[in-house]
């Protein structure tokens, strides 16, 4: 371990890092400075601070838009994978092929770094701020303090919900306190999986208590967020964090479920509607407890359908909605029925939603690939957006006014939903051995896939059984929304089933377990003085 020291990577003019380059990415930065904020601006301008934590929530929207947000977590898994011609890249190969290629060398390994750990950053900067100015205020200034509470509660809620990612994505990662604005120097080293998940439950806590009762109605997260995501604290976090309780997560999502609110949370009648751009007004929907809102246009794409779409189609123009560079594709697995060896079953609803087998456009139907052999087979859906499209109308375009291209694609992002906290609660349950009660949750969300109730699991299932089937069930219902590797690690499933459900680490043969964790990027290790190589994840020395 390397002595500790200033690390002048973070600290000086980056300071609360929202500078004015990030507002091309978010109209949330309208309101910001126009420069970087000092500490001593933190520490004493409530003014700045409110914007600053706005600043935040761009910063994580920002973090999930593109490769470097959900895409790349989407390769080399059970339920998705790269396209062939992608392929062609050996370093971004390396995801799928668990090769000498995924090393911290990695690209797009840094990528996935180096967007969150700023956050996280700014972050503890903005909570260092409210305390030092929750100290200065008087008992009797209750607005004031209410404020700073209700601040402090998001700023928590951001930082644990990165760090949360960066953790399951990376394992040991630096634990961001600081006690001091005066005092620029800290310990930036991999802390322990202990200390790593005592933040993010004790942020996800403090914001839980403090958040305000949803729903959702703005780009801040409310208290079932918070919840939800102390639950998934509960749930996900490795044995040796000492944190993982099914006793305590689920408590976490029964309260979700009993929350006051109204309307109350809820499976939403139809799953088409949840990924459908015209189909209801943003934060709208009951199945939305945390929800990212991204924008058809320049002004805060996601860019998904770049990376999901059809290179076959994406010939006809950047205005063809379907159109996209095969960045991330459904395994066989996760596109064909049960009877075919995939995990669909006959009625489910949910599959035409989220996975397109038809490539009809405009009247016409494409048969022919344009350069790689899969451009044609089954492609990810969930994320197509229609406004973009030279063939929708002015009405239907709505905010679509960057110029219509499937590179501004910009559904909003459900990154929590009813049906995941149900289906959370259910697998806790089952863990509990209370397995009949977990069938029940389970088939509040099976009667909406199928929309009947002949479909329902029987409550005489066994544990093991369950255990078996909650996975299917939750790539049948999250499929390509982010949740996949992180069930696949927590479970231990991530080497036996991505070695054999996805074609290109079954081919490769080299997949292992210590590939669970991504290296630490080697540019980290240069410029980080507090980590050394001897730092380094587990089989990527």
């Amino acid at each position: 371990m390397k002595t500790k020291r200033n690390r002048n990577r973070f600290i000086g003019t980056f300071a609360i890092a929202l500078v004015v380059g990030m507002a091309s990415c978010s109209d949330f930065l309208n309101e910001m400075p126009k420069t970087a904020l000092t500490q001593e601006q933190i520490s004493t301008d409530l003014k700045l601070l409110e914007p600053a934590v706005d600043g935040l929530y761009a910063s994580f929207r920002s973090n999930k838009a593109g490769r470097g947000g959900l895409t790349f977590s989407l390769l080399g898994l059970d339920e998705s994978k790269q396209g062939i011609v992608q392929m062609m890249d050996a370093s971004q190969a390396g995801f799928d092929n668990y090769d000498g290629m995924l090393n911290p060398t990695s690209a797009q390994i840094d990528e996935l770094w180096t967007r969150r750990l700023p956050t996280i950053h700014s972050a503890a900067l903005c909570i260092a701020g409210l305390d030092a100015l929750t100290k200065q205020t008087a008992d009797t200034e209750t607005e004031t303090l209410a404020k700073l509470t209700d601040l402090k509660a998001h700023a928590c809620f951001v930082r644990a919900l990165t760090m949360f990612e960066l953790t399951m994505y990376f394992g040991r990662v630096p634990v961001q306190e600081i006690a001091d604005l005066n005092s620029p120097e800290q310990d930036l080293s991999l802390r322990p999986l202990p200390e790593v998940w005592a933040q993010i439950a004790r942020d996800f806590e403090y914001a839980s208590q403090n958040l305000p009762l949803g729903p959702q109605k703005t780009d801040r997260a409310t208290k079932g967020a918070a919840l939800a995501m102390l639950g998934k604290t509960y749930m996900y976090a490795p044995e040796e964090s000492t944190y993982r309780d099914f006793q305590k997560a689920a408590d976490c999502f029964k309260q979700v479920m009993d929350l006051p609110i109204s309307p109350k949370y809820n499976v939403s009648t139809s799953y088409s509607l949840l990924f459908d751009e015209w189909g209801g007004v943003e934060f709208d929907k009951p199945e939305s407890v945390y929800e990212i809102d991204y924008k058809p246009n320049s002004q805060g794409p996601n860019f998904w359908q770049w990376d999901m779409g059809s290179r076959t189609l994406a010939a006809l123009g950047e205005p063809c909605y379907i159109g996209g560079y095969d960045v991330a594709l459904p395994t066989e697995y996760a596109y064909k029925m049960q009877a075919d060896g995939g995990v669909w079953e006959e009625g489910d609803k949910r599959r035409e939603v989220s996975i397109r087998y038809d490539f009809t456009y405009n009247g016409k139907t494409y048969d022919v690939v344009a350069w790689g052999a899969d451009e044609l087979d089954p492609h990810i859906k969930k994320w197509e957006d229609r406004r973009v499209d030279k063939f929708s109308t002015a009405e239907q375009a709505k905010e679509a006014i960057s110029g219509r291209s499937f590179y501004y694609s910009g559904k909003n992002y459900m990154m929590i939903r009813f049906a995941d906290v149900l289906l959370c609660y259910a697998e806790c349950l089952n863990e509990l051995g209370q397995t009949a009660a977990a069938v029940t949750e389970v088939n509040k969300v099976r009667r909406r896939a199928f929309e009947d109730n002949a479909h329902a699991w029987n409550s005489a299932m066994s544990q093991a059984d369950f255990r078996v089937n909650i996975l299917d069930e939750r790539l049948r219902e999250l499929c390509f929304e982010g949740w996949r590797r992180m069930d696949l690690i927590r479970t231990g499933k991530f080497v036996e089933l991505i070695s054999e459900r996805n074609p290109w680490a079954k081919e490769k043969g080299t997949i292992r377990d210590y590939h669970v964790r991504f290296p630490i990027p080697n540019n980290e290790i240069l410029t980080n003085p507090q980590i050394s190589r001897e730092d380094q994840n587990d089989g990527y020395n």
